[in-house]
């Protein structure tokens, strides 16, 4: 399928996924990147689609133009820099894409995710929506038996893994007491997805609430219907019901929706010293009145923050998402909805780009490029 649009290319060059300008994506042949002596060359095998990738191309813009977006990918070297030595040729790997400037606070401390001055694969360098691509050797991870599909999303995962650890609720050692707990997640997109079935597989919370405002995605949690209550909310009618019924219920809320109304949403719906988890990327400007602040100071809420993973670290989130799917508690590939040719990426993108915009009601979880 792929080689027929492809069909003059050169030797030494290689399909690519240009973005070229604000909503213009074009196939194109690049050449194969020359890599330096710290950096390997990796041949795409998988590569996930980030709703980051559909506003990157359709509104917030790039950083640079043309830009090869995709940072969620996993590949196999097929070149070495002269100064490598932790990869072997052939070998299975999936790719941290957050480049480090290894200068500031951050960085010193090794809390490479806060990094004042990063680069990143996908938005400020060249990604994974390619053939090959160049990447340094430190952000490479070796995957051992998870399959190119789950390595992939390993970048997610880690997301979903760090944010966990954030709240104090995944540990390394020993675990912390939920039998009496309650959770409300709010957003089952794909990392509400990750989030609810590592909370099931792994946490022992007396109650776990997901709410979204797509019965499709909902209806994936099906399997966890014994411990797993969904909430199918589409309006502000809806919303005024269960938050009536809900106010002060909850002992940790995890934000992972990015629309603006929800993130006041989760104050209401903590209980007293309760914890919130602010995940979701936010859309559009938030603004709190005076009650949703007072509710935070009486109520003495934490709120924390959570963005990016922890790699190359005591506690490195990459480590820990591939133990979790080595040990079965999570499959980040089964909410895969469909493996995509390279050239099929830029209608794929407009067409996410037209659900995500115009329907509540989109038949998707996860769509991934696959160069298999």
């Amino acid at each position: 399928m792929g080689g027929l649009f492809f069909s003059n290319k050169k030797h030494n060059e290689m399909n690519a996924i240009n973005l070229e300008a604000n909503k213009v994506l074009k196939s194109v042949e690049l050449d194969v990147p020359t890599i330096k002596p710290d950096e390997y060359l990796i041949k795409m095998k998988v590569c996930g689609i980030c709703s980051s990738d559909i506003y990157r191309a359709f509104e917030n813009g790039a950083y640079f133009y043309p830009l090869v977006m995709g940072h969620e990918l996993s590949g196999e070297v097929v070149k070495k820099g002269k100064d490598t030595n932790g990869f072997g040729i052939g070998e299975a790997v999936s790719v941290f894409p957050l480049l480090p400037c290894f200068k500031c606070n951050s960085c010193k401390e090794k809390k490479y995710a806060t990094c004042s001055n990063y680069k990143y694969y996908g938005s400020r360098n060249s990604g994974g929506f390619s053939e090959y691509i160049a990447v340094k050797e430190w952000n490479l991870i070796k995957i051992g038996a998870i399959g190119y599909s789950n390595a992939a999303l390993i970048e997610p995962l880690s997301v979903v893994v760090h944010g966990l650890k954030k709240l104090s609720l995944l540990k390394r050692n020993g675990t912390i007491e939920l039998k009496n707990k309650k959770v409300c997640i709010i957003g089952s997109g794909f990392l509400g997805l990750l989030m609810s079935e590592i909370i099931y597989n792994k946490l022992g919370f007396k109650e776990i609430h997901v709410i979204d405002r797509n019965q499709f995605k909902l209806n994936h949690l099906s399997n966890f219907s014994d411990k797993i209550v969904t909430h199918f909310l589409d309006d502000i009618n809806s919303w005024k019901q269960f938050t009536d019924h809900a106010v002060n219920r909850f002992d940790y809320i995890i934000e992972l929706s990015g629309n603006e109304l929800n993130f006041s949403r989760s104050i209401q719906l903590s209980k007293p010293n309760g914890k919130i988890l602010w995940l979701g990327n936010i859309q559009k400007d938030l603004n709190l009145d005076k009650n949703t602040v007072s509710g935070i100071l009486r109520k003495e809420i934490e709120i924390i923050g959570s963005w990016n993973s922890q790699f190359k670290h005591e506690d490195d989130d990459w480590i820990d998402s591939i133990k979790l799917i080595e040990d079965g508690a999570v499959n980040p590939s089964k909410f895969i909805t469909e493996l995509i040719q390279l050239e099929e990426l830029p209608a794929f993108l407009k067409k996410m780009y037209m659900h995500k915009t115009r329907e509540r009601e989109h038949p998707y979880i996860k769509y991934c490029v696959s160069n298999l």
